[in-house]
Parts: structure tokens; sequence; C-alpha cells
């Protein structure tokens, strides 16, 4: 017999350990078959207590030769009776490959692999830990026993206890008695039990039967018999419900169930049960190839009891990458009716949608030529517009586009064109070419930039349907001459004992395109840009091609800057500016007016970051003939932290829009939260949307509830909804999803 005190022995055999399902039984019931799984950023637990073991003890990771595995053994005390048989006592750790083993006392055979652990048995493996009373291994066969488990997954912060592990082959393992839960030791707030679990590794399929999910002592869901994923592949099944409540619908449930067809294809389908309206299906197909991707959305009401017919919304998107240069895409969209998002959908922004896009396109892109080929077409939802006023289809539009521009002081080329087919029931249609060559001429220094540009715009039309005496085949060419210069200058500066750099950038830009009479030439998709700082430096005040303005005129521009030294951060910018016409505008829109006045608004733009969180943006336009202010919008954020932010902002336009925004996310205690949102119309003197709400989050669980009331699109009343979320952190949600409505209507909201 032979004793030896903490030596460590090395045993070389044939088989890696079986011990690596401990790592599956944690992730198997964070992912459930009931969600998807997510990485858990840090933050999600930052008001949780350390679990007992950091990640710094687990066992080593190593990259085992599976030929040839030692296993080595550490004691303060052991002896040796045969040559393959060993006793150990005292701090005992038997380690192979990353797996680390330890206990008050052990019996091992090196010759059948086989080890009895006995009192404070631990296994590690990488951010695994398990506890137990006692434990044996057949490592040769893949078999073992842990009895009395506690197991702790550090990098998720979760844990667990069973009354018995048992590894029936290197894939299958089972847990009697288990229960799972990211809460702190000590705090069960939730936590999903079940009397027996399998976990087969091989198929990456998990099964329990009489599963119990638990919140705060209450049995919350209950499962005879669950199946869920234990790899990263999805699994079919049921997806946690969501509950609410609104004026339009009523009581709304909705039951996603989860379907995995195939790796690379699956499908959501989700009957919705509203209680004023009827039965719902929403379907969601996913599919995923080597180089294409797409969703295909449709949604079914029969028989809707409010809206007395059916409804249905049916969707796609498709994208396909033929090379690194030629991909295409689809987005198309219907619905059967133009009431169909004020009714089903409670989103201000959804139900105030007027037209939907079916668009289809081909695109190539190198370093200088570009190529779109599209058709496109809309459905308008909003059935009160004319017909007039509606959107042309395209069908097709061909653009292509290219840029050579000089490295030194030389000239440049661009060129853009296109060719497209206008299509509108009982409305003038036809074809368009548009060409427009330039050249230009830029020079940059350090400090100063000027830059000639010479534009010639070729327009020519095929029209039918042409009203009256107009030409079937009116044209429009002219020259567009620009002329861009500006300064940079700087100065030091101190303010408040902190260091910056002023900077003053003049800027001019003159324009000059001779007046063409342009009123044979329909309108297909030609608009006026609406007057900002940006619009002083371009060369054409319509969007589109079917008007070019006439202009003989000089953008004056002054910006200045306030740049700290030490951060080079930007804490200041603002801008003003005028254009000065030298000759009065006569192209205009359909049935517009010859402009004369001599100068523009005034136009000027600030943000600036004052420090501390404040935060503050404006525009103004200033009609300086009358006196009046035409628009304006001034935004002031404070946001001292993450998790704290308050904005306030206004926005006026002319006599058509006069508008106030406050929300808010504010902290009341470590746990608690309130938020909030009004949106108020100040000249019509009725709430657009408003809502109110609380927030709270412990260590594993967070629980929102909001209240919220949204005018309809026709602005006679309020549609009042209520949403609650329980989100079980590191297993699922349930409700509504919250976060992504207070993310869309609180600017700088995060958990």
């Amino acid at each position: 017999m032979t004793r030896y005190p903490k030596r460590k022995q090395s045993v070389t055999g044939s088989k890696q350990t079986a011990l690596v399902f401990l790592v599956l039984v944690i992730p198997a019931w964070t992912l459930s078959h009931m969600a998807h799984a997510g990485n858990l950023s840090a933050s999600t637990w930052h008001l949780c207590e350390p679990l007992p073991y950091s990640p710094m003890v687990a066992a080593p990771t190593r990259q085992p030769d599976s030929e040839n595995i030692s296993t080595e053994l550490i004691a303060d005390e052991g002896e040796s009776r045969q040559s393959n048989t060993f006793t150990l006592r005292g701090s005992v750790t038997i380690q192979r490959a990353d797996e680390l083993l330890e206990g008050d006392e052990a019996n091992y055979k090196s010759d059948t692999e086989w080890a009895e652990m006995h009192g404070n048995v631990r296994l590690r493996r990488g951010p695994v830990v398990v506890e137990g009373t006692d434990a044996e291994f057949d490592l040769a066969n893949d078999r073992g026993r842990i009895d009395n488990p506690g197991f702790f997954l550090l990098d998720r912060h979760a844990r667990g206890n069973a009354s018995t592990i048992y590894l029936e082959s290197k894939d299958v393992s089972r847990l009697s008695h288990a229960m799972y839960t990211t809460c702190n030791p000590g705090d069960e707030a939730w936590a999903l039990r079940s009397s027996n679990v399998k976990l087969d590794r091989g198929s990456g399929i998990g099964s329990a039967s009489n599963a119990t999910l638990w919140f705060k002592g209450v049995p919350f869901f209950y499962f005879p018999y669950i199946t869920f994923p234990i790899s990263d592949e999805r699994k079919s099944g049921f997806l946690i419900p969501s509950f609410g409540t609104s004026d339009v619908s009523g009581t709304d449930i909705s039951i996603p169930f989860y379907w995995n067809i195939a790796p690379n294809y699956d499908a959501t389908i989700t009957p919705r049960y509203m209680s004023k309206r009827g039965l719902q299906t929403q379907t969601e197909f996913r599919y995923l190839m080597s180089h294409s991707e797409g969703k295909l959305d449709y949604e079914y009401l029969p028989d809707d009891d409010v809206y007395g017919a059916d409804r249905k919304l049916t969707a796609i998107q498709h994208r396909t990458t033929f090379s690194q240069r030629w991909d295409a895409e689809i987005q198309a969209s219907e619905v059967s009716d133009g009431e169909y998002f004020r009714d089903l959908e409670n989103n201000l922004s959804l139900a105030s949608i007027t037209h939907l896009e079916r668009r289809a396109d081909l695109n190539y892109v190198s370093n200088n030529v570009t190529f779109l080929g599209r058709a496109q077409g809309y459905q308008t939802v909003d059935e009160t517009i004319p017909e007039a006023s509606r959107p042309y289809q395209l069908l097709p539009q061909l653009r292509l586009g290219a840029a050579y521009l000089p490295q030194g002081f030389g000239v440049g080329f661009t060129f853009e064109g296109e060719i497209t087919d206008f299509e509108r029931d009982n409305s003038v249609t036809g074809n368009r070419l548009d060409m427009a060559p330039t050249l230009s001429l830029p020079y940059e220094t350090i400090a100063t930039f000027l830059n000639p540009k010479l534009t010639v715009r070729h327009t020519r039309y095929q029209l039918d349907n042409a009203a009256g005496e107009a030409l079937d085949t009116p044209d429009r060419t002219l020259p567009v001459f620009s002329l861009d210069s500006g300064v940079f200058l700087e100065r030091d500066l101190s303010l408040a004992s902190k260091s910056y750099i002023q900077t003053l950038e003049p800027r001019l830009f003159y324009l000059y395109a001779p007046e063409r009479d342009q009123s044979s030439i329909p309108l297909f998709d030609t608009g006026t840009r609406d007057f900002s700082f940006a619009e002083l430096f371009r060369d054409n005040r319509f969007t589109g091609a079917d008007r070019v303005g006439d202009a003989n005129q000089l953008s004056i521009g002054l910006t200045t800057r306030y740049i700290e030294k030490d951060s080079g951060a930007e804490r200041l910018r603002a801008s003003i500016g005028q254009i000065a016409y030298f000759e009065d505008r006569n192209v205009t829109l359909s049935g517009g007016s010859t402009a004369t006045l001599p100068n523009s608004d005034f136009v000027a733009e600030m943000s600036a970051y004052m420090g501390g969180g404040w935060t503050t943006n404006a525009d103004w336009q200033w009609n300086h003939h009358v006196g009046e202010t035409e628009k304006g919008n001034l935004s002031l954020q404070y946001q001292p932290a993450v998790g704290k932010v308050v904005n306030l902002s206004y926005r006026f336009r002319d006599n058509s829009l006069q508008q106030s925004d406050f929300s808010f996310l504010w902290p009341l205690h470590r746990r608690w939260r309130a938020v909030g949102r009004w949106n108020y119309s100040i000249r019509d003197e009725q709430n657009l949307e408003w809502l109110a709400g609380l927030e709270y989050e412990s260590c594993c669980w967070r629980f929102s509830v909001v209240k919220r009331s949204v005018i309809d699109d026709l602005g006679t009343r309020m549609n009042q909804s209520f949403f609650a979320e329980l989100e079980l952190k590191g297993l699922s949600s349930l409700g509504r999803r919250v976060e992504d409505m207070l993310e869309n209507g609180i600017l700088g909201y995060s958990r």
C-alpha cells in the first residue's frame, strides 16, 4: 500500500469524460420551448447579487487530444492498494480535460475509469458549477449520477437544483424533481419546476413532464408534457401569449405558435381573439437560402363583427444577392380596406398610413457606376384621396449614375439619367427620358474650397392622354451653373476654464438656370422642396425631373462651431442663411404664381450639447417681409445617465400646426421607474397622444404597466389601450412588447 501527500497522479485513457452533459442542463431551461434564445447583456443582471462562484474559478478550458486524455488526481492524502485503484481523502481534485471534480473523499479505478465521490462534491466546467452530496461516474461508458445537486450557470446568473441527475449515455441525461431560476440565492420570485426532465443532446431536444412555472409562489402555467430545444436549433411549440385591451377591439388575446419547418424555414401562426371583432389569424413565414432571404405575412379576420366584412393583409419582403455587385429586392403589401390599420393596429404611425408601396428593385453598384431597375406601385389606403392626387405607378424606371472625380486639381465628371414609364388611371401617362451630365472643377485647400459646376439637363417625354392641345412629345434642355465656395476660419477660445476652438465658416453659393417654358410638361413625381438651411445650397428648388427652377441667385450662409480641444467633441453648431434673388422666379407648379420677392426667408438651425446631460436642437424660418415665423422646431433633452431622460419639444408651422410634446423616463427608486408622454395640439386644443406607466425591476424579473390614449386618424375620438408586460429574465416575457412602444414614444428610452 502506497500513501502520498498532495501529489499529482496522471492516468491516460482513450475516451473523453462524459461530464459535458452538465453544460446543457441550464441552457435547456433558458431556451424554453416558448421563446427563441437570445443573448443577455451584462446590464440585465445589474440588480443581482453575485453568485457564490466567480467565473474566474471555473475549471480552465482545455483542448484535449482525443487519442490521449490524461486524468490528474490531487488530494491531501491518498493510498493505492493496487496499481489501478486509488483512495483519496481531503481536498480531493480529479481533473480530466476541461472538467474539474472536487470532494472530500474519492475512490478511482483507472482500468475501468470509474470514480466515486463523497462529501461536498463539486463539478466545474466552464461557467457551470454543480454541487452535490455524492456522485458516481462510469467514465468509460459515459454513465453517472449526482445526488442532491445544485447547479449554477455563472454567465447567465442562473441556478437550480434537483434530487438526482442521471447520465444514461453520452447524449442522454435525466433530472429528477428539477428547479430552475435566475433569481438571487434565497429568492425564488419565479421558478420552473418539473418532476422529470430528459435531455437528448444527440437530437438537440429536451422534454419535461409535470412542468409548472411559478411566480411569487403561485403556479402561473402548467404543462403536463412539454418539449424544448437544448441546442441552438429552434423547436416548434407555443410561444408566450400576449394580453391587452383597447376601445377599438376590446379584450385582445394572442397565442402564437412557432413552427420550425426546416433549418432555413420557419413560421409563426398566431390566433388573435378580439372580443369586439372576432378571431383573426396572423401568419408569418420566413426563409433563408444561400443567396436569398425573405418574409411573407398574411392576416385574415373573417366577418369583422364591427366592420361587417372580411379583413385581410398580405405582405412580402424578399432580397436576393446575385454577386458582389448585383442584388434584387421586393417589398409589397396590400390590405382589404382603408380602415384596416386604424381598426386593427393600435399605433398612431400605422393608423396614419395613406399609401402602401409595392416595389421590385434590381441594383448594381461598382466603384464608379450605379444602376437601378425599378417597378413601383401603390395601394391608396386613404380612399378619400382623389385619383388625381394619387401617386403614379413606375412601370418601370431605369436609372443610371456614374461618377469620375479628380484626385487633384482636375475636371470631375458625373452623370445621372433615367427612363421612366408613368401609369395612372384617368390621367395623362407616358415615358420620360431625363439626362444630367455634369462637369466640375473642384479646388480645395486646408482653409478654403471652390467648386464650379456645369450641368446640362435634358428631359424628353412621350405622352398619352394629353389634354387639349398639349404636345405629345414635349422636351426641355437647359444648362444649370453653380459656384460653391467657402472659407474655414478658427480661433482659440476659453470659456468657463475650458479650451475651445471656435470656427467661422462663411459660404457663398451662386446658382444660375435660365427660364424655360415648362407648362406643357405634366407633373409625374415633382413637388416643392421644404425650405431649410440645407436647401440654400441645392441646384433645383423642385423635387423630381418635371420642373427645373429658373434661378439667378446667391445663397449666403454662415456657420460657427465650438469644438472642445481636449476631447474634440462639437459642443455647439449654429447656422443662418438667406437667398438673394436677382430675377423673378417664373417656373412654378401647375397654377402657381411668379415669385417676385428679392430675397428668401431667413433660415437658421442650432444644435448644442451644454454638458451635464443637457442637449438642445432648433430650426427656424423667419419671413422678414411680414415679420412672422413661418415654421420652427425646438427640442430640449436632459439625460444625465442611462435610464434617466426628460424631453420637451415644440413644433410650429404657419397656421396649420402648433404642437407640444413632453416625455420622460425617470427612476423613483432603485427598482421603480415612471414613464410618460403627452403630445398636445395647441392649435386644436386637443390631445394627440398620452401615456403613463410604471416599471418595476428586480434581479430576475421586470413588470411594466402602461395606459395609453391615441387620437384616431379622423381626429374625432381618443382610443384607449392598456398594456401590461411581465418579463422573467433568462426565460421569456408575458404580454405585449411594451418596451418597443416606449422606445418609439420616448426619445432616449432605454432599459
